[in-house]
């Protein structure tokens, strides 16, 4: 490779030596001097790690600041000891037109690298296209140079949209993208932000942004690699979430009151009412009492499949509660075919999310066909209780309308039963409960 160039004996005014470790080019320098490698090995780096090594004889480098009036793009170190043919940037001209090998040789370097930078985008572009997120490259003046097919589809722009476009043409605010922008900038990266756009079919959408900014070795800011997501959906959830919370709780108020004035006389919802004293009397009431309000709060969202609602309802439902007194430590949903289909407890930090998709379809469930309510008697094993501790809980069927959806089972404090009401499976199943309107089923 350009030997006859090295060999020239007219060139050794420009012959030049370096030691091992010594820096021959520095990446952000103003340097324009062209160099072909005589002899040695050379390592490249991009800030401080490298890329790329150059070894053989005759390899040309330097060339692309000469060639582009640009700072140098990447930092060159020797390895051994080096020799190599410095052509200052004033003769460099003069040295192309005295040896036009020269000039050919850096022809087919740079086609070769355009071929190898080629191939690269479109790898890239091929692998993004495989994302199910947007993917969207800009420089540091906004303009996109590079996305993949998600983002034309979740942006609602075509290919030349996109290529004519800067980013903050995309978003509905787009002063709230260059905040954004500012952000990251200082943090290098942000790991989400719900920005608005305005789809040409869909209307507005929300999408979470995370974006990362994209700095040269010597921290110079070149642009921006974002991904984005359609997340309209949750954002529309979660507004109905907090318009549920802001209820809940007056409603919530509005059922205890409601509900100790109603069963304070209620002597017809106990079917063969048995006489039982106080302290079980209010235990079948408060059953009675939250079942009723758990019922109203619970039946929709469980019919729709909305775990996350069902989920939020329960854990408030016993956070505004003293638990420590209350007869009960978890709720659990059950769907007709007897899965747990959400689930809460106070004594597990996971709030019970373990018991998720298990099947009480090989317990029993006790009690009179005529009642609404089933007892079941089970063992659970816990780090406390390696070989098991027995559990009653009792179950409650759910409708909706007349389309049975499943059950809602109380978890029952065992000691509590024991010690302050005085009570076992079998006077759990003597518990008699008929709701007002049996057959609506609500």
């Amino acid at each position: 490779m350009l030997e006859n160039v090295i060999e020239d004996q007219s060139l050794n005014k420009y012959l030049t030596s370096f030691d091992p470790g010594q820096t021959i080019l520095v990446e952000g320098d103003d340097s324009r001097d062209m160099y072909i490698l005589v002899s040695g090995q050379l390592d490249v780096l991009k800030g401080s790690k490298k890329i790329w090594e150059i070894t053989d004889r005759g390899s040309i480098f330097g060339e692309m600041s000469f060639l582009l009036r640009s700072k140098r793009t990447a930092t060159v170190k020797t390895r051994t000891e080096v020799q190599v043919l410095c052509i200052p940037k004033t003769d460099i001209n003069g040295f192309l037109g005295e040896f036009p090998q020269v000039a050919v040789e850096i022809t087919r370097l740079l086609a070769s690298r355009l071929g190898e930078a080629t191939q690269i985008v479109y790898g890239f572009r091929e692998f993004c296209d495989q994302l199910p997120d947007a993917v969207l490259l800009a420089d540091k003046g906004g303009h996109i140079f590079s996305w993949n097919t998600a983002a034309e589809n979740l942006y609602g722009r075509d290919a030349k949209q996109m290529r004519q476009g800067t980013v903050e043409d995309i978003y509905e605010e787009p002063q709230a993208y260059k905040n954004f922008l500012d952000e990251v900038q200082q943090r290098y990266s942000v790991r989400e932000k719900i920005l608005k756009v305005k789809h040409p079919e869909k209307g507005l959408r929300f999408v979470s942004t995370s974006t990362t900014v994209l700095y040269d070795g010597h921290h110079n800011f070149k642009g921006v690699l974002s991904l984005g997501r359609d997340v309209t959906d949750v954002q529309n959830l979660e507004r109905r979430y907090r318009r549920v919370r802001n209820w809940f709780i007056p409603v919530l108020v509005f059922f205890v009151l409601a509900g100790a004035a109603m069963f304070s006389g209620y002597r017809h919802f106990s079917k063969g009412y048995q006489t039982l004293d106080e302290i079980k009397q209010g235990l079948r009431n408060q059953l009675a009492k939250d079942y009723v309000l758990l019922k109203s709060m619970l039946t929709d969202h469980f019919a729709n499949g909305n775990k996350f609602l069902t989920s939020q309802l329960m854990k408030e439902f016993f956070r505004i509660q003293d638990t420590s007194v209350m007869p009960y430590t978890g709720l659990v949903l059950l769907d007709k075919d007897k899965k747990v289909f959400d689930s809460y407890s106070v004594k597990t930090p996971l709030d019970g999310k373990d018991m998720d998709g298990n099947s009480y379809g090989g317990i029993a469930f006790k009690g009179d066909e005529k009642t609404i309510h089933k007892v079941l008697s089970l063992y659970r094993v816990d780090e406390d209780h390696p070989m098991g501790s027995k559990g009653v809980e009792i179950a409650f069927e759910m409708y909706k309308r007349a389309r049975f959806l499943g059950w809602l089972v109380f978890q029952m404090d065992v000691e509590s039963l024991d010690n302050k009401y005085g009570l076992d499976e079998k006077g759990l199943e003597e518990f008699r409960f008929k709701m007002p309107q049996e057959k609506d089923r609500n």
